[in-house]
Formats: C-alpha cells, sequence, structure tokens
C-alpha cells in the first residue's frame, strides 16, 4: 500500500491511547473543584473535531457544553462564559494566533484552560493550565475528555467497557485502511480533477464531513468542494445537483444514519456520480455493535487517510504545500 506501514501507525495509536488517564485524572480534578460549564474552543480542522464530539453529548448528556469557533468566540462574545467555565483547547501547532487569543481571554476572566497541544515547547503548551501533549492521537484527547465529562456528571455508565474496547481500536482502524485503499485509489483516479465536489454527512460525521471537505480537499488539495449537512439537504443544495455532478456520502451509524438514507435514496434518481463511504462496510474486532456508532469518526477519518495519499499522488501535490497559509500576513 502507498505510504502506509501498518506497525508505525498501530504503535502510534497506541501511544496515543495512553493518554488517556492523563486526561481522565484531569477532568476528575475539574469536576473535583467544580464548573459551571464547558466551553471547546478551536477554528478551521480543531473545531470541526469539536463538532463531533459535541454530536455525541448533546444526544447523550445534560451537560452545559459549547462548541466556539474561536475567531467568532473572540468577537462577538458568549455571556454563558464566567469564571467558574472551563475551556477545552487543541493545537497541532501550538501557536494558532486565534487560539491563543481565545487563551489569553480566558484567563483575563479566571478561566482554567485544558489543551492538547502537539508540540510541547509551543505558546500554547506553556500557556494552558492542564497540558496534554502527544504526536497526534486528536480523536483519542476529545473522546476521552468528553466522555469522562459525560461519566462524572452521571452519564454513560458504559465509560469504562467503552474505553477498555478502545484498546482494540488501533488494529481495527489499520484494517479500516487496509480495506479501502482500492475504493479510495478507485475514486481519487475518477474524480481528481472534478471542478466541483459536494461532501454529506450527519451526526457525529457532519464535523468531519466539513473538515474533509475544507481541510483537506480544499487546504491540501485546493479542489472546490461544498460541505452538506444531510438535514438540510432537501432545502436548498438538492436544486443544484445534476446528472454529473459528484456527491460524496459519509455514512455512519449513529441516529443520523437516516438522515443519510433518505438522501442517498433520493441522489441516485437524479445523480451518476454518488460516492459512499460506509463505516458499516468495516468489520471492527473488538468493538461492541453498540459502540459503532459511537465510533463512526474514528473509522471514516481512516477511511479517508486512504483518499488523502490517493489525491496527493494522483494530483502529483503534496499534502503540506500551501499558497497562503502561513505563508501571507492576513
Amino acid at each position: 500500500m502507498l505510504k502506509f506501514d501498518r506497525a508505525e501507525f498501530i504503535e502510534k495509536e497506541k501511544t496515543a491511547l495512553g493518554m488517556i488517564p492523563q486526561v481522565e485524572k484531569i477532568v476528575d480534578e475539574v469536576c473535583q473543584k467544580g464548573y459551571s460549564n464547558i466551553f471547546y474552543v478551536g477554528i478551521g480542522g480543531t473545531v470541526t473535531y469539536a463538532w463531533q464530539v459535541e454530536s455525541i453529548a448533546k444526544s447523550n448528556s445534560t451537560l452545559k457544553l459549547y462548541v466556539e469557533n474561536a475567531a467568532d468566540f473572540l468577537a462577538m462574545g458568549n455571556k454563558n462564559f464566567n469564571k467558574d467555565s472551563i475551556m477545552v483547547i487543541e493545537s497541532a501547532s501550538g501557536d494558532t494566533k486565534e487560539v491563543v487569543a481565545a487563551v489569553e481571554y480566558a484567563h483575563t476572566q479566571g478561566v482554567k484552560v485544558i489543551g492538547f497541544i502537539e508540540k510541547p515547547d509551543s505558546p500554547l503548551a506553556k500557556m494552558v493550565d492542564y497540558l496534554i501533549t502527544n504526536d497526534g492521537g486528536t480523536y483519542y484527547y476529545w473522546y476521552a475528555v468528553t466522555l469522562r465529562f459525560m461519566y462524572n456528571n452521571g452519564e454513560f455508565p458504559e465509560y469504562d467497557e467503552f474505553m477498555a474496547e478502545l484498546k482494540n481500536m488501533p488494529e481495527a482502524l489499520a484494517d479500516v485502511q487496509e480495506k479501502n485503499d482500492e475504493k479510495a485509489k478507485a475514486y481519487a483516479e475518477r474524480y481528481k480533477d472534478e471542478p466541483l465536489q459536494y461532501l454529506m454527512g450527519s451526526g457525529n460525521l457532519w464535523g468531519w464531513a466539513y473538515c474533509y471537505a475544507m481541510c483537506i480537499m480544499e487546504e491540501m488539495q485546493w479542489m472546490r468542494t461544498k460541505s452538506i449537512s444531510a438535514a438540510d439537504f432537501f432545502h436548498g443544495t438538492l436544486e443544484v445537483i445534476e446528472r454529473d455532478s459528484v456527491v460524496v456520502l459519509f455514512k455512519g451509524e449513529d441516529n443520523g444514519r437516516k438522515l443519510m438514507d433518505r438522501a442517498e435514496n433520493f441522489l441516485h434518481t437524479i445523480c451518476n456520480n454518488v460516492i459512499v463511504f460506509d463505516t458499516k462496510d468495516f468489520e471492527l474486532k473488538g468493538i461492541s455493535p453498540k459502540f459503532r456508532g459511537l465510533v463512526s469518526p474514528f473509522v471514516m477519518n481512516a477511511a479517508c487517510r486512504r483518499v488523502s495519499v490517493h489525491l496527493e499522488n494522483e494530483r502529483k501535490h503534496p499534502l503540506e504545500i500551501r499558497r497562503y497559509y502561513r505563508r501571507l500576513n492576513y
């Protein structure tokens, strides 16, 4: 397989799993001290990861949880943010200027900040009150934070059972990538030069559809896209879908799946290019049926890794290249 080392991938995932006890300790301490509400603050890809776990919390918890785009938060504010709030952030670079400013603002209000920062010597790593650091492991972090807050709130009693099964995820996700490789390659070969593609998701995969369209296809491949929530598809976007349009569906296994089924059934009547990536296509050894919907973001992320590799190869466009992002002043 192109650019895939199974053993290396599994080892990195296992290292990320090792963060969870640290996250649990931090969340337990925060809960013991008390808090009024929780703010997940990010921008770009980080806020879309927060959306994915917000969907889980919103459907299964009474936590007072707010997800804010850092730039919007700084410009518009949120009256629910107070000295007893807890801010939760994530940053790969550790110096995203909008997030730095949001943390600075949080500290002026006396708010404590939990942060997963991949670079331990970065500005954000030095600013947060509770630091978790590792090279990768975004989903493990967001899931551990969210589900631990829920568990300590008297919700998600299956916490220990779920975390025990999550230890099977590294091998399961490696299997996902191997199984999806040929389909991802075929997709990239056929649709690499399309002038516009529509990416759709629902439930805990709506954030992923948005993320993949914006952060991978637009930012890293300079491909024009539109991300669509399946819940909104029948209230506008359906009118611009034509026979030759390209629509990519990210189907998970939470309660949002019924929305995707409705959209998919309709699309096949009007469109020749409906591409479906479905978490149900993967076995996920060691993951109970009752948890499959919960882990759909893990699975779709792994499946799309192969799409990214093949788009990069087919378009002869390395994922690392940017024209403007962190190249010009803005």
